[in-house]
């Protein structure tokens, strides 16, 4: 059992089956890294759309990548991979940048990863706000993540390639993290009290790092169980006193007519919330939230 099964388990307080946070480690004391790719290439076809050859060389320029960095990549390795000659790979790609700008922008950052990472931490209060909920969004990066392997050493592999300003992917991952971070902070995220924007910037700083180091260490022990050990790590960072009734959007209580907005990190705050209180027609007038989270225990 793995993923969303874990995550609803561990919200619910029972053990994960095999692991998790009253497991123990799932680390190996023999480690070795794990297997990524099998050594078969790809079905070689004869008649194949352009979209669907490009397609094609884009996955096979992400295992080649994975395997020897940007750096020891060829784009004979590349056809040798597709079954084409390295001239007619130019009927699809420019360059050797070229082809690293395609697996960047198609094959990493895809609108299916936003999808599943999004849409399931986000929830609606009475009044028809949306709130993201932060231990969730963290546990669904981590989930879909264990599911793409080949694309997470991808990533580490670049990530720490880059650090050199003369690599093609410099300044793509210089700036990765201060654009991902503009996103984060426009959204509106159900707090607990005390989390301004600086200290939630921390909180997210923070996490993001421990899932690189997870990421980095679950590539290096075949045998470990990403999921698990991240649901651990959230027994660090989230704890009960704190995060309880702010893991998740099923925290919010259905049957409840009392509006979140002042956990909110863009509705919340002083100023926000004195704004709710001038406006005479607002829907919020009188409702800001002092208990406006779901306790799972008073469903009992």
């Amino acid at each position: 059992m793995t993923g969303v099964e874990d995550w609803n388990q561990y919200r619910a307080g029972r053990k994960v089956t095999g692991s998790g946070p009253m497991g123990g480690s799932t680390f190996s004391e023999n480690p070795r890294a794990r297997q990524v790719f099998t050594g078969k290439g790809f079905t070689r076809r004869k008649r194949m759309t352009a979209d669907e050859r490009r397609d094609q060389i884009v996955k096979a320029a992400v295992k080649v990548i994975a395997a020897k960095g940007f750096w020891g990549m060829s784009l004979q390795d590349v056809a040798d991979q597709v079954g084409i000659t390295e001239a007619a790979l130019y009927h699809y790609i420019d360059s050797k940048n070229d082809l690293f700008s395609m697996v960047m922008e198609q094959a990493y950052d895809s609108p299916e990863a936003d999808e599943f990472i999004y849409k399931t931490c986000t929830g609606t209060d009475a009044d028809g706000h949306d709130l993201l909920f932060f231990p969730r969004f963290c546990a669904n990066n981590v989930i879909f993540n264990a599911r793409r392997p080949e694309m997470v050493k991808l990533f580490s592999i670049l990530n720490g390639e880059a650090l050199s300003p003369s690599h093609p992917a410099h300044r793509y991952f210089i700036g990765r993290n201060q654009k991902f971070w503009q996103t984060i902070k426009s959204l509106n995220w159900c707090l607990p009290r005390g989390y301004d924007l600086d200290r939630f910037h921390h909180m997210w700083m923070l996490c993001m790092s421990a899932m690189d180091g997870l990421q980095y260490r679950w590539l290096a022990d075949g045998s470990a169980d990403l999921v698990a050990e991240w649901l651990a790590f959230s027994d660090e960072l989230f704890p009960q006193e704190k995060w309880h009734g702010f893991m998740d959007p099923s925290d919010i209580d259905p049957d409840s007519e009392v509006c979140l907005a002042s956990y909110g990190l863009i509705t919340g705050g002083e100023q926000a919330v004195q704004d709710r209180q001038l406006r005479s027609d607002g829907p919020c007038d009188g409702t800001t939230a002092t208990e406006g989270v779901h306790r799972p225990e008073e469903s009992k």
